[in-house]
């Protein structure tokens, strides 16, 4: 199960790269793809991210005040958020400080999905239950969080107190722009955008084609009321009786 963890600056990729390595506890099927870590030696950067957005089944964006707006954060989001609607997968908004209500405040298309705060241990386990599930219920297994819980337990401190380091104060306006050109970042929006009014034009059509069908219905239904009715069926049709020339005169 491939995890997609987004990020945009410098706080925000140390809670993905932490994050990343703390999830590996929980399932050895479990494969987070973080770009600063995960993308080879002369690859091409770009390309692989693309592949890892299509491919991945769960998203978490790890989110500080300063990158709420980040074009980088927006655009991954964005893609991630088309791969929840066609995978039913899931988008989580990991919260390195404040609330759900900071997302709302700034219109940020994160605000759509439910959101879990970092130091919150009962938010995170909820969370990792969430993974669990999908990664049993991709595999066709029951979902069963009994060992998911126990294990939880044990290793939550360790990620608690790497995100207690972290120093949220690092996060200028600088580290938190993207971390290609704004040509490239505005050209990818523009091709998700595309991609989004093309789903939505696809829907639109659909929905006019079955209201005209359901339109059209009655007046096709009345064309043919009564035939049924008229026409003789087998069961009507009464056979003669026995010894009854239906020939005519020999």
């Amino acid at each position: 199960m491939k995890i997609f963890l987004s990020w945009s600056g410098l706080p925000s990729r140390t809670c993905a790269e932490r994050l990343a390595s703390w999830l590996r506890y929980f399932s050895d099927e479990i494969e987070p793809f973080v770009s600063s870590e995960s993308i080879r030696k002369g690859a091409r950067g770009l390309d692989e991210i693309k592949k890892q957005l299509d491919e991945s089944s769960f998203g978490i964006a790890c989110v500080t005040r300063a990158n709420l707006g980040a074009p980088w954060i927006t655009f991954e989001s964005g893609a991630l958020s088309k791969e929840v609607d066609e995978r039913k997968g899931q988008l989580v908004p990991f919260l390195l400080e404040g609330s759900h209500d900071d997302l709302e405040a700034a219109s940020s298309p994160l605000r759509q999905f439910q959101s879990t705060r970092a130091h919150d241990e009962e938010d995170v386990l909820n969370m990792v239950r969430t993974i669990n599930s999908v990664l049993r219920e991709s595999a066709n297994r029951h979902p069963d969080n009994t060992r998911v819980d126990g294990l939880f337990r044990k290793v939550w401190p360790e990620l608690r107190d790497a995100l207690g380091a972290i120093d949220l104060t690092a996060d200028t306006a600088e580290q938190a722009l993207p971390r290609r050109s704004a040509e490239e970042i505005l050209e990818d929006l523009t091709s998700l955008m595309r991609e989004q009014i093309s789903r939505i034009t696809d829907l639109e059509q659909t929905v006019e084609a079955l209201r005209y069908e359901q339109t059209n219905l009655p007046r096709k239904r009345s064309r043919f009321a009564g035939v049924y009715e008229e026409a003789p069926t087998p069961h009507t049709l009464s056979a003669p009786p026995l010894g009854t020339n239906t020939e005519g005169p020999a």
